[in-house]
């Protein structure tokens, strides 16, 4: 083997030393040994830090320093493979230990050390120290591709499982830091659900090596990961431990998860998807889910290898064809509606979507398509269009697409069109009586029976619910008036139907072109103006269209835009009427009548605006403001001391439908704390037969707040005594009509006895109203009417203007 030579470095603070001990190596091979010399500590931690030397001979006492400093440094910085021996003069045992603890490399004593043994001490310190560098630089190395793997990898203790060692990708991947894996076991970074599995594998396979499987793991922040796993053992410091390398195959999992979630979304879509290869001739198929199968009734090898257009049939639109074929022609998105035949030869209607697929490269792959079987959709489509324009029961035309046949009509120059609007009496009571069933049967029946006295079905249509609108083109007045008596002698045929037996009859209005407008909705309105106005008559007439309903039109546009801001502009008020005990004329209460004044029209008349009200649906609206300032003046008069009375509020039939009414009433007496007893709610005969049943829940529940009732303008409407056994009311109102002619009319008087003694029967009070003067209050006195109300006693004035005729305790 050939001499290493070796540099030598002497720290000793006496140069005879150093003179001693380059002679005791002069004996050697020239070469092998070059001695240099610093007398100072400093000066050898110098020439230590710049590794100018392969060993340092340190004396242990350097003047005022030690020579165990420099080995203590040389330890400290990582020096080891630079050994330093220690010199002393004299033997010492503690010295020596000292020395070694330190991590010298050797202890010599100056006087029992020769050239050879001083050679053999310098060469067999500086092979250790090779030695040991090789093995910290394998060491390092081994650490650098440790750490520097891209995948994450630990070392565990196969006892305690405890992380022993981690690169850098593992605290990166899972995102915990060093000193928190240290205190894990890698028990720690699996899912509950592995426990069971590992602590298996553990005791199975868990000390083989090389693939150990497919792991779900744990990051920090409670994130997945899935890792193929290997491992090998090995031996770490004395103790068996297992080094892992983890391959994060989350993406991949979750690719192959997506790409076997899209490839049962295609097998299992309701929709038809076919894929054809145009890299191939004639652009086959090469794959068709099972909804193509069922949709066109083509197994998949049946259609596999066919171009598309196999399925086609003459009736798809060429145009549709161009598009499609210039989509494929430039490989784009399209999609159009072909006409398919299925394998048993029967028609489908087909929304086609082709995509092309282009791979990494944007070259043309694949293309696939989408089918949509629109067939259903089409039959539905249509029954709509039929629905959407004709009514489900009589068959007939909607009145919109009537309107614009009527519309045509009147575009041509010089045209006489007639508007009927027909309007079935009493309708309502079929339906609540008989079911809707026999209502719609009737309906039917009575649309049969009208088309052909208007010329046509094509020239009638149902407007809504039990009214029917007809034109007649070319007609003239005389002519409309033939044709609506002949639809009223049709409409008054007996109806026959299993079990029953009904007899209608029909109201009646008539417009005309151009006398009342040239539009169909001018024509149409007024119509319905003429056929209420025929209601009014008696009903089972014919009215047609007059100058004075033009004004009442002209009225209804006009004030009824006005007063629907009128509440909100404050522009209601109310007036009281007294009502006075007949016998001594006490006032018994007052009656609350709206009264509307209008900046811009001025006091417009109650029976101008309240019939308006009515057409609107107003009259709910104007009936809360009413009840609610009837209530607050009750208050405003209860604060002043005054007691002992009633005001009546008067419910339309619209508001009495409501039902919130009840609820109504119940907070606007909490809201005024006026007691209920002092609120008389008036009705009348009309409202009460409107959905009896209903009318009857609410008046209970408004008896139960405590509120009295009264049935106003009595025998004038129904006037049967049925419903007055039915209805819980308290008080009947002679109508002023019956009042008007008294004493003098025996008719009159009669009447009125009447009523006042059957009221009595069923212990109900009697008021009149309507009384002018002191001879029909007379008369009324003397049959036994209980209250009187009308001009003689007072007319309806403002609340400030009461207190005069106010009774004062």
């Amino acid at each position: 083997m050939r001499p290493i030579h070796l540099r030598v470095l002497v720290v000793d603070d006496d140069e005879e030393d150093f003179l001693i001990l380059r002679d005791l190596l002069a004996d050697f091979p020239a070469g092998q040994f070059t001695l240099d010399w610093v007398p100072t500590l400093q000066q050898g931690i110098v020439a230590l830090r710049a590794a100018s030397y392969d060993v340092y001979l340190v004396d242990y006492l350097l003047g005022p320093d030690n020579g165990l400093d420099l080995v203590r440094l040389a330890v400290a910085e990582g020096s080891a493979h630079r050994p330093v021996i220690m010199l002393t003069g004299q033997g010492n045992d503690e010295v020596d230990r000292e020395a070694l603890d330190a991590g010298a490399a050797d202890y010599l004593i100056k006087g029992n050390i020769d050239g050879e043994k001083l050679a053999r001490s310098l060469r067999y310190a500086a092979e250790r120290a090779r030695q040991v560098g090789e093995l910290d630089e394998a060491r390092q190395r081994y650490q650098k591709l440790f750490n520097r793997n891209p995948f994450p990898a630990w070392v565990y203790d196969t006892q305690t499982l405890r992380f022993v060692a981690v690169n850098d990708a593992m605290v990166a991947n899972y995102g915990y830091s060093r000193d928190e894996l240290a205190m894990m076991t890698i028990a720690d970074i699996r899912s509950p659900a592995e426990a069971d599995r590992l602590r298996e594998y553990l005791s199975g396979r868990g000390g083989h090596d090389g693939f150990a499987g497919v792991w779900q793991h744990l990051r920090k922040d409670g994130g997945t990961l899935w890792v193929e796993v290997t491992s090998h053992s090995l031996v770490l410091d004395g103790r068996p431990c297992r080094q892992v390398i983890a391959n994060d195959i989350s993406a991949r999992r979750t690719a192959e998860e997506r790409l076997l979630l899209l490839e049962r979304a295609v097998e299992s879509s309701i929709n038809g998807i076919v894929i054809t290869d145009p890299r191939q001739p004639d652009n086959p198929i090469v794959y068709v889910n099972p909804a193509f199968e069922e949709m066109t009734g083509y197994p998949a090898a049946e259609a596999v290898g066919k171009n598309c257009r196999f399925l086609q049939d003459e009736a798809t639109s060429e145009a549709e064809v161009d598009i499609m074929r210039a989509a494929l022609r430039e490989q784009r998105d399209c999609n159009v509606i072909v006409s398919n035949r299925r394998k048993d030869g029967s028609h489908f209607w087909n929304h086609l979507f082709i995509s092309p697929v282009l791979d990494e490269h944007g070259q043309l792959v694949n293309y696939v398509g989408v089918q949509n079987d629109l067939t259903e959709r089409h039959r539905v489509e249509a029954e709509l269009a039929y629905t959407a324009s004709h009514d489900a029961v009589t068959g007939l035309q909607r009145f919109p697409v009537l309107e614009a046949t009527l519309g045509d009509l009147l575009a041509e120059e010089g045209s006489e069109v007639s508007v009927l609007f027909i309007d079935i009496d009493h309708f309502h009571a079929i339906n609540e009586s008989m079911g809707h069933l026999i209502g719609d049967e009737a309906l039917e029946v009575l649309a049969a029976r009208i088309g052909p006295e208007v010329g046509g079905r094509g020239f009638l249509s149902r407007f809504a619910g039990d009214e029917f609108v007809a034109i007649a083109p070319g007609v003239d007045s005389a002519g409309a008036m033939d044709m609506a008596r002949r639809v009223r002698t049709a409409v008054a045929q007996p109806i026959e139907g299993d079990g029953y037996k009904l007899f209608l009859t029909a109201s009646i209005g008539i417009s005309r072109s151009p006398e009342h407008g040239d539009s169909g909705m001018e024509l149409l309105r007024r119509a319905e103006a003429a056929m209420t106005r025929a209601k009014r008559q008696g009903r089972d007439s014919i009215c047609e269209f007059s100058a004075t309903q033009m004004q009442e039109l002209e009225d209804r546009l006009v004030l009824g835009a006005r007063l629907r801001e009128a509440i909100a502009r404050d522009e209601l008020s109310l007036h009281y009427q007294p009502q006075l005990a007949a016998t001594d004329l006490r006032i018994t209460g007052f009656e609350a009548l709206v009264r509307w004044t209008s900046p811009d029209l001025g006091p417009v008349p109650p029976g101008r605006f309240i019939p308006i009200a009515e057409s609107l649906g107003l009259m709910p609206e104007v009936g809360l403001w009413v009840l609610n300032e009837a209530c607050r003046q009750l208050r405003a008069w209860r604060d002043q001391g005054r007691d002992g009375f009633t005001v009546a509020v008067n419910f339309s039939a619209q508001q009495l439908q409501r039902p919130d009414i009840v609820e109504q009433v119940r907070e606007a007496l909490a809201r005024h704390g006026v007691p209920a007893t002092m609120l008389e709610i008036e009705l009348t005969e009309s409202s009460l037969m409107e959905n009896v049943e209903r009318v009857q829940g609410r008046l209970a529940e408004l008896k139960a707040l405590g509120v009295s009732l009264s049935l106003d303008d009595f025998g004038t409407g129904y006037s049967s005594l049925s419903y007055l056994r039915e209805f819980s009311l308290d008080k009947l109102k002679i109508d002023r009509s019956f009042v008007r002619d008294l004493p003098e009319s025996t008719d009159d008087a009669v009447i009125a006895r009447t009523i006042v003694a059957m009221a009595h029967q069923l212990r109900m009070r009697v008021a009149a109203e309507g009384v002018e003067n002191e001879a029909q209050a007379g008369f009324l006195r003397q049959i036994g009417c209980d209250e009187l109300q009308g001009f003689h006693f007072g007319r309806p004035v403002p609340a400030d203007e009461i207190d005069r005729k106010f009774p004062r305790d």
